[in-house]
């Protein structure tokens, strides 16, 4: 490095310079007076305490000169207290910064925890949109059902039975593709006959009724490892009006022989039965039980109304008339009895017989 006299601290030189000069010329003079006096300190002889004020001067030349010189220049300053001012600054800056990775560490816990609790909210959110869309289309589609209810127009209700077949495998399987067709067929008949008893309408305004491929692959994949009888329903997936498309829902049940033709469901003996009106009300509850044991025993209800079967109102006052009598005094014999050999797809069909006999026969 090229050595250049302008780069001195002249001024300090210049004062370290006086300071020496000075002090040196006091040490002096101080040493000449007290040698001519023969001044003695500490009990030292003279010359000893001559030579202690010259040690006392040259140390005095030093704290002054190191004193002058950081008072004049801070990198002298820097040299001389800087090691213990740096090494008590960088405890306190490593302190302050271990403090502040621990505050960041805990800012990116709180960060993480942020995050997760706001991915859990954005979930939360979705699954509340979601419900709320579906409860809108529910609310959009029952508003459009009780409309078109009030107005009369509903034609078939959700989840009611259109038509049923029984379906037996044969030596190659089951003829799904035929019991299909035939439950559409036995559908459009029921549906013609509600649009023209019931509402008076033309049969063409009837709802078509289909059975997607989907339901008939199903239906497919259902009986392909069975065996033995079968049913076949097929229902209303929805509320159906005037000139819609029924998509049927096909279920397919076990069927068994449940009850033998003349087989007895019930006996009862009655007496005393003066009033065709009470009479009906006796009749009337001895058919739900019967309803209640045949589902009991396995009998499949009409999913829609819950019956197993119907008595035309005809035989059923018939009935009533002949167990009032005459007098309304006899005691009488009420049989129910399986009209036909009546399987799990139902119906129960019945037939009743009244007799006078005072017992009731087991």
């Amino acid at each position: 490095m090229p050595f250049n006299l302008s780069e001195f601290n002249w001024p300090l030189v210049i004062i370290i310079a006086a300071i020496s000069a000075t002090m040196s010329y006091v040490g002096d003079i101080m040493g000449k007076k007290i040698g001519k006096k023969r001044i003695s300190i500490l009990r030292l002889r003279p010359r000893h305490t001559s030579t202690v004020i010259t040690i006392f001067t040259g140390i005095a030349v030093a704290l002054l000169t190191l004193i002058a010189a950081a008072y004049s220049s801070d990198s002298v300053k820097m040299a001389i207290f800087g090691p213990n001012i740096m090494a008590r600054r960088m405890t306190e800056l490593t302190n302050e910064v271990r403090g502040r990775r621990n505050e960041l560490d805990d800012m990116t816990l709180d960060l993480v925890a942020a995050q997760s609790e706001l991915s859990s909210i954005k979930a939360e959110k979705q699954a509340v949109e979601e419900v709320v869309a579906s409860l809108r289309d529910e609310t959009a589609s029952l508003k459009s059902g009780l409309a078109e209810m009030k107005e009369g127009r509903v034609i078939v209700f959700q989840g009611e039975m259109l038509a049923q077949t029984s379906l037996e495998s044969g030596g190659s399987g089951y003829d799904t593709a035929a019991a299909v067709e035939t439950l559409i067929g036995l559908s459009g008949d029921y549906l013609a006959r509600k649009i023209t008893e019931s509402w008076q309408a033309d049969v063409s305004e009837a709802p078509d009724v289909v059975v997607t491929k989907e339901m008939r692959d199903n239906i497919d994949d259902q009986l392909r490892s069975a065996s033995g009888r079968k049913v076949l329903r097929i229902v209303a997936p929805s509320n159906i009006v005037m000139g819609q498309t029924l998509e049927g829902v096909v279920n397919i049940f076990d069927s068994n022989l449940v009850f033998k033709e003349g087989e007895i469901l019930m006996k009862e003996r009655l007496g005393g039965l003066r009033d065709h009106e009470y009479a009906a009300d006796v009749l009337y509850t001895m058919l739900k039980q019967v309803n209640r044991a045949a589902v009991s025993k396995g009998i499949l209800p009409d999913p829609f109304s819950g019956t197993v079967g119907n008595l035309d109102s005809l035989d059923f006052y018939d009935i009533v008339n002949q167990m009032v009598g005459e007098s309304g005094y006899e005691s009488r014999v009420v049989t129910i009895l399986a009209a036909s050999d009546i399987y799990t797809e139902g119906p129960v069909r019945v037939r009743m017989d009244v007799g006078e006999e005072p017992e009731i026969e087991n």
